[in-house]
């Protein structure tokens, strides 16, 4: 069982419906995994916020008395009833059910919007999965796959690896010598990952293909952080790239910046 297996996995385990099986399998991991152990209690602390910070509200009596007012009178004779729509016997109920109906309601509602404010976007689940594989890469010393300072070598590798290539920049000069590249694993695909230092911080750009096709080549979502790692987004020539370090937030907008232009200069 790997981490993209693992991440299918863990929000049942936050919620405890996970079988003994995968719970076997999941536990193993767990042992090994420092980030999916972390990720694990990140779901687990965020289930319990829900349950234990959802706002309920009750009826003011106020309220009550309002709603009591509007109910209309009830039928007094069977032709009256018989004419009476069926949809209004819902308010002959007695006014302290309502009220206690509508409080449902209101509280119902405001722990819906509470769910859909917390709930994450594509774009910050895929920015938790990069900064995810840029942690795992690091712990289990596998950041590199081919070991080069030379694009024209770095390049090539990833021939018969993947059906796209990669662009590959030499940005020694601009101060982010490159340090080779890797394969990974995102979003149920295969893609590059190209390795940049700056100083002792190793940068991590992600190239996914197809992304941007029909955009102007621009910064279209700029600088992010998650985790304590800085995350630049970009996209050009039907690419999108994520550059991923913990080096400083400044380092990360000139590498993207520095990135461009070698693009531009192509």
């Amino acid at each position: 069982m790997d981490c993209n297996d693992v991440c299918e996995l863990l929000p049942a385990c936050a919620d405890n419906e996970l079988g003994a099986a995968d719970s076997l399998r999941l536990e193993q991991h767990l042992a090994k995994c420092a980030a999916c152990a972390a990720e694990l209690s990140r779901l687990r602390a965020l289930s319990a916020a829900v349950r234990q910070g959802a706002t309920y509200h009750h009826a003011s009596p106020a309220l009550r008395a309002r709603l009591a007012a509007a109910l209309p009178a009830p039928a007094t004779t069977p032709t009256d009833q018989a004419k009476r729509p069926r949809w209004l016997d819902w308010f002959a109920w007695r006014p302290a059910f309502n009220a206690s109906m509508a409080a449902v309601t209101v509280a119902s509602l405001a722990f819906g919007l509470t769910l859909f404010m917390q709930q994450e976007s594509p774009q910050d689940a895929l920015a938790r999965e990069l900064v995810s594989s840029h942690v795992r890469a690091l712990i289990a010393d596998h950041a590199i796959d081919v070991v080069s300072t030379d694009r024209h070598t770095v390049k090539p590798w990833f021939n018969g690896r993947l059906d796209y290539a990669p662009p590959v920049h030499d940005l020694a000069a601009e101060g982010f010598p490159l340090a080779g590249g890797r394969l990974d694993y995102i979003h149920g695909q295969r893609v590059a990952v190209l390795v940049y230092r700056r100083n002792q911080h190793p940068i991590d750009v992600f190239v996914l293909p197809g992304a941007g096709k029909g955009k102007p080549d621009a910064d279209i979502e700029g600088a992010l952080a998650r985790q304590g790692y800085q995350i630049e987004r970009w996209q050009a020539g039907g690419m999108d790239y994520w550059a991923v370090t913990d080096a400083s937030a400044a380092d990360l907008r000139r590498f993207g910046k520095a990135w461009r232009m070698a693009d531009g200069a192509q």
